[in-house]
């Protein structure tokens, strides 16, 4: 069997999961076991590595193995902090933060692949690409320095949908030129 077709089975395997535990915390409301949630965690990030894994290994062509593998490397030791801090071997309450910026950090380097790190001729993938930049690296610090502040929730909103949006716009141009060129 291909790499891509375990990958991709991975991949729906965790969403799966995800889906049932989420089914099964949400019919117990308050009285929900601890463990379904702290496996919940660990699904949702199952789900993040292997969905970046899987794109970089379809779509993204111009990628190195060697950076393809680094990445993926960088994905579980991602996934094997989230277990250990869901299950408290790592204390969560200390490690939450680096935990959810390393996922941004994951998530941007998955998202630099698909737009090929804005190397194409066209600017406004080259602009997608740098607010992507931007608006990730907004949320690595505000993860990493813990703020608290209630006016600063737009703006993690913003920068969240920012990255997904400019991300989309430079796909999209991605396509229409490689769509030109075939």
């Amino acid at each position: 069997m291909k790499k891509k077709n375990l990958i991709g089975i991975a991949t729906l395997a965790s969403i799966i999961s995800l889906v049932i535990l989420a089914l099964i915390i949400r019919s117990q409301a308050e009285l929900v076991s601890a463990f379904y949630v702290k496996l919940a965690m660990v699904a949702f990030t199952a789900v993040v590595i292997t969905s970046g894994v899987y794109l970089m290994d379809n779509y993204c062509t111009e990628t190195t193995r060697k950076l393809k593998i680094g990445i993926a490397i960088f994905g579980t030791f991602l996934g094997l902090i989230s277990l250990l801090s869901s299950f408290d071997i790592i204390p969560f309450l200390q490690s939450w933060n680096w935990l959810v910026s390393g996922v941004v950090i994951y998530l941007l380097l998955i998202q630099l692949q698909l737009l090929n790190w804005g190397k194409q001729n066209h600017n406004i993938v080259r602009f997608s690409t740098l607010f992507v930049i931007l608006s990730d690296a907004f949320l690595v610090f505000f993860f990493i320095a813990k703020w608290s502040s209630p006016d600063l929730a737009i703006w993690i909103n913003v920068s969240a949908f920012a990255s997904l949006a400019f991300t989309f716009l430079g796909l999209y141009f991605l396509s229409r030129k490689k769509a030109n060129v075939v």
